[in-house]
């Protein structure tokens, strides 16, 4: 006996699930690392704050040459780490939203696929209740004749 067009698509269903499963993981990694990148951009943006603002005080109290010297390369620094965090969060996010993208359409796929078994199962089953009358029919008839 053939095999059914619904069992042949199977694999295909499960291939298209499989990918959308995979999308929906990558989605959810980059959007771990981007919470952990937006974490680490705030807290480095709040650091500046309080070192900007230690600065002033101890500029405005009198700080010598070369705490001023230090105040200002490690400010530059953490100036520098900010906008350097910034750019990973920018990466992240466009990272995030390709990856979104990708997922939405894998779940498209494998909603169309879906859609095309569900209809192979609906015409199977016509197909076999057609055969399965055909047989009743030619059953009832051969037990008519032998009468």
């Amino acid at each position: 006996m053939k095999m059914k067009r619904s069992k042949r698509l199977e694999p295909v269903g499960e291939m298209a699930e499989g990918e959308e499963r995979e999308c929906a993981a990558r989605v959810a990694g980059i959007q771990a690392r981007l919470d952990d990148a937006q974490r680490r951009g705030t807290e480095l943006k709040r650091y500046l704050v309080e070192y900007q603002s230690m600065f002033q005080q101890r500029a405005a109290a009198g700080i010598g040459v070369a705490g001023l010297r230090d105040y200002q390369t490690f400010l530059a620094r953490l100036n520098e780490a900010v906008r350097h965090q910034d750019g990973v969060v920018a990466q992240l996010e466009a990272d995030c939203a390709r990856a979104r993208v990708e997922w939405l359409e894998a779940a498209a796929r494998k909603s169309a696929v879906s859609k095309v078994i569900a209809h192979a199962r609906t015409e199977d089953q016509k197909i076999e209740d057609r055969r399965s009358q055909k047989e009743t029919d030619e059953h009832a008839q051969r037990r008519g004749g032998a009468r």
